[in-house]
C-alpha cells in the first residue's frame, strides 16, 4: 500500500500525500541500469556536471554510461517527479475541496501517465462546478453508493430524508452523474480501454470539409497533394507508421480531416464488465449511468493514446532529425583557402563577398544577370584581384545561372552550399553583434560562404529549427525541439574539442560549463600559448570542466591538444611512456583513482592527437546544368544525399528540386530504417526509374547500381 505523509501546516495539507517514490530504483528498472549507475549521473547533475563532461571524463564512477543514457536517466528522473508532484497537487486540491473519496484517492494512485492524472483531475481543476459535484454537495453520493452496490435505495431513511428537499428524478440523475464521474476517473476501466484501443482498433481520417481546403494559404496548398492518400484512410493501430501519425496531425490541425480510432466491438466488450443475472430497477438505473457515460470516457481515452502516439511520433521524427544534423554538422572545415561567395537573384541582383583564408570578409560586391557582360568583367576582376580559390554559390533562385556565369570565365572550382537558416541567421542578434556595419543581405552573403568554409562554427549560430534536415520540423513542439537538437549541437562541439585560438563566442558558449560571459572573456585574451593560461581567464570550477574540450595546438605540451585533462597529466604521461596497457602495470602512487577506463581513455586520446573528427565533407562540386530533358529511364547519375527521413531519402542529382529514393529502393534487401544505408551528405549513385515530364517530376532507386 502507498505510504502516506502526515504533515501539519499552516496552509491545508492533505493527510493522503503520497510519499516521494525510490526514484533511482524505479529509473534503473526502467532502464535496465544498476542503481549505483543512476545514483552516480543524478549525483553529478545534482553537482552541476554536464552531460558531456560526465559521459566522457565520469566513465568510472557511471560505469561507461553514453550521453544518451545519461540524458535519459535525467528525463525520466523529471518525468516521474511531475507525475509524482501531479498526483499530490490533484490529492491535496480536491481534498481540500471535500471531494476525495476512497475510489478517487486509488484512480490517482493508480495512474501511470501524467495524461491520466491530469484526465482524472481536469473537472476539479475547471471552477465551473460538474453535474457530479453538485450531485454530491446536494448528499446524492449515498444513493449513488446503494446503487453500485446493486442495493435498493428507495425505503432506505437517507433516500426519504433527501426526498423532503429534491424530487426523486432529481436524486437518481443526480446519482447517475456521480457513478457515471467515478467510472470516467477509474483507473482499471480506463486501462482497459486503452488496452483495447492500443491493440484493436483503427485509425480512420475523412476529409472534413471540402471547401476548408480553399481557405488554405497558398504556400500549403501546393503541398496537398501529398496528403491525398489520407482523404479517405484507415490502418490498424500497430501498422500506422509515426511519419504517418504526423502527417495525420497536420491535416487535423488545419480542419481538413476528421481523425478517430474505431473499435467496432469495443462498447460491446465494455458493457460485458457489469453484466450479471439481476433484472432489477437498481440494476437498469446503474446500467443506465454507465451507457450515458461511455461516450465521454472513450473520448477521454482515445484523446490519451492519439497524444501518446503523437508523442512517440514526435520522438521518432526528432530523432531522424537528430541524426541528420550530427552528419551535417561534422562536415570537414575547409579553411586556408581564399573565397568568392555568391547570394544569387534576379531583380536585386546577386551579392558577392569575397572571404579571406579565415574567413572574414575583405569586399563586398554586386552583379547583375541581365547585364552579362559587365558582371563578366566584375567577376574576372575579383578572381584575379584576390587569387580566388574557391567559389561558392547558394542552392536558390538563380543559381544554376550564377553557376554558369562563372563557369563561362574561369575554372575555379564552384561549390553549391545549403542556405537553411542563413536567412533567420541574417537578421538575427548574433549576427548584428557580429558585423555591426552590415545590413543583412552582406550577413547573408558572409554565412553562405562560411558554411563552405566551417559548417560548425557557422550553424551553431542559427536555430537548429531552421536548418531543414528533417520532417514535420515545424509541427514539433518549439520548446521540446530546441532542446533534443540542442543535445546534438553540444555533443557535437564537444566531440570535436575546439581550437580557442580560432573559435568563435558562439562556438565556445556550446563548450561545457562555458556560458556567453565566459566565451567573451576567453575569446577577448586570446591568443594563449597553453592551457595554464587560461586558468588566469576562467574561474576553477569553469576550468576544471571546460578544459578537456579546449585545444591548444601551438602549445609545447602535446596534451594541451588532447581530450586529457592537466589533472591526468602525470599519470598519462607514464602510461604512455612506459607503454603500459594495464592499470596492475601502474604504481600504486601514480596510480590514485584512475582505474582501467581511464587507461583506455587517455590512450585512444593520445592516439588521436591533432585529428580532426571531421572528416566528411557535404558541399557538391558545380556540374553542368541539367534539365529534366537530359535525362532518360534507367540512366545511373551521381548525387548528394540531403535528408534522410523515416521514408528513405532525399537526393540531389542536379535537378532543380531533391528527389526521393523510397526506403523500398535503398537496397537490395528490407530495410527498416534509412539510416542503414546512407546519411546526410553521402555521395551516391542513383538510377531514375520514372520521368513525368508533364509533373516536372522523377523517380529514383539506388538498387542494383
Amino acid at each position: 500500500m502507498t505510504e502516506i505523509i502526515e504533515e501539519e501546516t499552516t496552509k491545508f495539507v492533505s493527510t493522503n500525500l503520497i510519499a516521494e517514490p525510490n526514484f533511482i530504483d524505479w529509473v534503473s528498472k526502467e532502464l535496465g541500469l544498476k542503481d549505483f549507475q543512476t545514483k552516480a549521473v543524478l549525483d553529478l547533475v545534482g553537482e552541476w556536471a554536464t552531460t558531456p563532461f560526465i559521459a566522457r571524463y565520469r566513465k568510472e564512477v557511471t560505469g561507461d554510461l553514453d550521453e544518451n543514457m545519461i540524458r535519459d536517466i535525467v528525463s525520466l528522473r523529471e518525468k516521474q517527479e511531475k507525475i509524482w508532484k501531479m498526483k499530490n497537487t490533484a490529492i491535496n486540491t480536491i481534498d481540500e475541496m471535500v471531494k476525495l473519496t476512497p475510489e478517487l484517492l486509488e484512480n490517482i494512485i493508480k495512474a501511470i501517465t501524467l495524461k491520466e492524472v491530469e484526465e482524472i483531475y481536469k473537472p476539479y481543476k475547471s471552477k465551473k462546478k460538474t453535474k457530479a459535484m453538485i450531485a454530491i454537495e446536494k448528499g446524492f453520493q449515498v444513493i449513488a453508493d446503494y446503487i453500485k452496490a446493486w442495493e435498493e435505495f428507495k425505503n432506505t431513511s437517507e433516500f426519504v430524508n433527501l426526498l423532503k428537499e429534491n424530487k426523486e428524478e432529481e436524486i437518481i440523475e443526480g446519482s447517475k452523474e456521480i457513478i457515471a464521474a467515478e467510472i470516467v476517473a477509474n483507473a482499471e476501466i480506463r486501462e482497459f480501454l486503452r488496452s483495447y484501443l492500443e491493440k484493436k482498433s483503427n485509425i480512420v481520417s475523412k476529409i472534413k470539409w471540402e471547401k476548408s481546403i480553399e481557405k488554405l494559404a497558398d504556400n500549403i496548398k501546393k503541398d496537398i497533394y501529398k496528403f491525398d492518400i489520407y482523404s479517405d484512410f484507415e490502418i490498424n493501430i500497430s501498422k500506422i507508421k509515426p511519419y504517418q501519425i504526423l502527417a495525420l496531425n497536420r491535416w487535423e490541425n488545419l480542419k481538413i480531416l476528421t481523425v478517430k480510432l474505431k473499435a467496432d466491438k469495443l462498447e460491446e466488450e465494455f458493457l460485458k464488465q457489469f453484466d450479471n443475472d439481476f433484472d432489477t430497477e437498481v440494476w437498469k438505473i446503474y446500467l443506465e449511468a454507465i451507457k450515458a457515460w461511455y461516450k465521454t470516457l472513450y473520448k477521454s481515452v482515445e484523446n490519451e493514446v492519439m497524444w501518446e502516439l503523437s508523442e512517440i511520433a514526435e520522438d521518432d521524427a526528432i530523432s531522424v532529425f537528430q541524426t541528420n544534423l550530427s552528419a551535417l554538422l561534422m562536415t570537414k572545415p575547409e579553411y586556408g583557402k581564399k573565397i568568392l561567395a555568391f547570394d544569387p537573384g534576379y531583380r536585386t541582383g546577386c551579392k558577392i563577398v569575397v572571404l579571406d583564408e579565415w574567413a572574414n570578409p575583405i569586399e563586398f560586391s554586386k552583379i547583375f544577370l541581365h547585364s552579362e557582360n559587365n558582371a563578366k568583367i566584375l567577376i574576372k576582376k575579383l578572381l584575379e584581384k584576390h587569387n580566388i580559390e574557391i567559389v561558392i554559390v547558394w542552392n536558390g533562385t538563380a543559381s544554376n545561372e550564377t553557376v554558369e556565369l562563372v563557369q563561362s570565365i574561369s575554372e575555379v572550382p564552384i561549390y553549391i552550399v545549403n542556405e537553411s537558416g542563413a536567412s533567420v541567421y541574417s537578421a538575427s542578434k548574433i549576427a548584428q553583434e557580429e558585423f555591426k556595419d552590415l545590413d543583412l543581405t552582406d550577413r547573408w552573403t558572409i554565412s553562405i560562404g562560411r558554411r563552405f568554409i566551417d559548417p560548425l562554427s557557422e550553424l551553431v549560430k542559427v536555430p537548429v529549427w531552421s536548418i531543414w534536415v528533417g520532417m514535420y520540423q515545424h509541427d514539433m513542439p518549439e520548446k521540446k525541439l530546441e532542446e533534443k537538437l540542442g543535445y546534438v549541437v553540444e555533443d557535437t562541439v564537444n566531440k570535436v574539442g575546439i581550437n580557442v585560438n580560432t573559435a568563435s563566442v558562439y562556438v565556445l558558449n556550446h563548450i561545457s560549463w562555458i556560458d556567453k560571459r565566459a566565451a567573451k572573456k576567453i575569446y577577448k585574451n586570446r591568443p594563449y600559448k597553453n592551457r595554464e593560461q587560461l586558468k588566469k581567464v576562467l574561474s576553477d570550477s569553469v576550468y576544471e570542466q571546460a578544459i578537456w574540450f579546449l585545444r591548444i595546438p601551438e602549445s609545447p605540451e602535446k596534451l594541451d591538444n588532447t581530450d586529457i585533462h592537466p589533472e591526468q597529466y602525470e599519470f598519462a604521461k607514464y602510461v604512455i611512456d612506459n607503454r603500459i596497457f594495464s592499470i596492475d602495470k601502474v604504481s600504486a602512487e601514480i596510480r590514485k583513482d584512475f582505474t582501467e577506463v581511464t587507461l583506455r581513455f587517455v590512450r585512444d586520446a593520445y592516439s588521436k592527437i591533432w585529428e580532426d573528427p571531421r572528416v566528411n565533407s557535404a558541399h557538391k562540386k558545380a556540374s553542368k546544368k541539367i534539365e529534366i530533358d537530359d535525362v532518360e529511364i534507367w540512366m545511373i547519375v551521381d548525387g548528394t544525399v540531403r535528408n534522410v527521413v523515416a521514408f528513405g531519402a532525399f537526393v540531389d542529382i542536379g535537378l532543380k528540386n531533391d528527389w526521393l529514393v523510397h526506403i523500398s529502393q535503398l537496397a537490395n534487401k528490407f530495410i527498416s530504417d534509412p539510416n542503414e544505408i546512407v546519411s546526410v551528405w553521402d555521395k551516391v549513385k542513383v538510377k531514375i526509374t520514372e520521368i513525368y515530364k508533364e509533373k516536372g517530376k522523377i523517380q529514383l532507386s539506388m538498387k542494383d547500381v
